[in-house]
């Protein structure tokens, strides 16, 4: 009797951890970045969270940057539903949604980084009028993140837009990161970040734009022999999820997910302060013959002045993705989405 009812037990525990796995969900989040930058920290702590608040049920397959190809394909792959989330900067969404450029514009955001967090997680601009534009394309916008304030790279100083005359400098696919070197003198060049290292190794570039964290973490420091900083605007990496999908999921996983973003964040937000601080310390000593330069006020200025005419391109580019019957209604939106983004900014930096 004994031998058959521990028979029994057993068949019993076995049967439940079947049915347990069989109701164990796998959620994939791919990332535009590799391991140890900002959005994996990012796509870690979100994975944790989910996996906690499951009991396990639950776990997020996180892919890196290649392994589902291209910033373009893995946004795509989410529209689509084949993904459950992405991350990738502003740049690489303006196919997408052009809207988005508007974070991709000089010196909108400012150089704060208490003020430009703020912004990036609880603007009415962006998580209204702009997540609006996610929709449409059945992605839903779930958080914004800075990794920290874009720097130049180059192979002379640059100090005014004439410093820029005949420099090719790779930038992001979208058209306001394209258009913005155009207007500082410069000849921008799109490239995936995975085509960089060899394209400055051999001159086919001059220069590149990115966050020093990143920099360091793709060695592209040890093929410049120039870092400044312009105090032109953070990198903002964006979180989204298949609009269809999340909207079908039930209340509680809803909440999960909307948990999780928040400690994704958190954990973002203090590693690219800390991991930008360490990297520029370990470009220093790797290359102690490499120049840094810091814009003055007034430099700074001379290059703010420049892309201000930018803001008439971003509604040209937001009104030209439009049939000509929504044309006008496209750009008096990105009119107010660009001034909503500019007074959000001056309150809270008050």
């Amino acid at each position: 009797m004994t031998s058959i009812f521990s028979k029994l037990i057993t068949s019993a525990v076995f049967a439940a951890g079947l049915s347990t796995a069989a109701f164990a969900d796998t959620w994939k989040f791919a990332s535009e970045e590799d391991k140890g930058d900002v959005q994996d920290i990012f796509a870690q702590a979100f994975a944790e969270s989910v996996k906690e608040q499951s009991d396990g049920d639950i776990k997020v397959r996180i892919y890196y940057y290649g392994q589902l190809g291209t910033e373009n394909d893995i946004v795509e792959l989410t529209s689509k539903g084949t993904v459950q989330f992405v991350s990738v900067g502003t740049g690489h969404l303006g196919s997408y949604v052009p809207e988005a450029q508007v974070l991709d514009l000089p010196y909108v955001l400012g150089g704060d980084i208490d003020v430009i967090r703020e912004v990036l997680t609880t603007s009415p601009t962006i998580y209204e009028d702009l997540s609006e534009k996610f929709e449409k394309v059945n992605l839903k916008l779930l958080t914004m993140i800075s990794e920290g304030d874009m720097a130049w790279g180059a192979n002379k100083a640059i100090r005014s837009p004439a410093d820029f005359e005949g420099q090719k400098i790779r930038t992001f696919t979208s058209t306001i990161p394209v258009e913005t070197f155009k207007a500082f003198g410069a000849n921008p060049t799109p490239l995936s970040w995975g085509e960089v290292y060899g394209a400055l190794q051999l001159k086919t570039v001059d220069g590149m734009v990115n966050p020093i964290y990143f920099i360091y973490n793709a060695k592209w420091h040890e093929v410049q022999d120039y870092l400044i900083f312009p105090g032109q605007l953070p990198y903002v990496g964006t979180v989204s999820t298949n609009s269809e999908w999340f909207n079908g999921l039930p209340a509680d996983q809803q909440e999960m997910v909307k948990n999780a973003i928040a400690k994704g964040e958190q954990a973002a937000h203090d590693y690219q302060i800390k991991i930008n601080l360490e990297n520029m310390d370990k470009i220093k000593a790797e290359r102690p013959d490499l120049q840094v330069i810091v814009l003055t006020e007034d430099e700074r200025a001379v290059f703010e002045a420049q892309s201000a005419t930018l803001h008439e391109t971003f509604f040209d580019v937001v009104e030209n993705a439009y049939d000509d019957a929504e044309k006008p209604a496209a750009r008096a939106q990105a009119q107010k989405i660009l001034d909503g983004l500019l007074n959000e900014v001056s309150n809270a930096s008050q």
